[in-house]
């Protein structure tokens, strides 16, 4: 098993999200085998999930730093 320590913070968030937020706000389903998908573009990372059950959507964002710096940077990096 990994340590904490060898997991980035994000990591350690999508963990937090996939162990304590799988319960839908809209019609109280858990979604005991769920996951939180994540998607970064270098500024922001994105956590996102779907209820299987009624398809509501829920969302997490972080800004990482100055966005167009950030995307300067990855586009740099190409």
């Amino acid at each position: 098993m990994t340590a904490n320590g060898s997991r980035s913070p994000f990591e350690r968030l999508k963990e937090h999200y996939d162990h304590e937020e799988l319960v839908c706000r809209e019609c109280g389903f858990e979604d005991e085998d769920g996951t939180w998908d994540a998607e970064a573009d270098g500024a922001d990372i994105v956590y996102t999930h779907t209820c299987p059950r009624c398809g509501a959507e829920r969302e997490h964002a972080l800004g990482l730093s100055d966005r167009e710096t950030a995307q300067e940077h990855v586009q740099e990096q190409r």
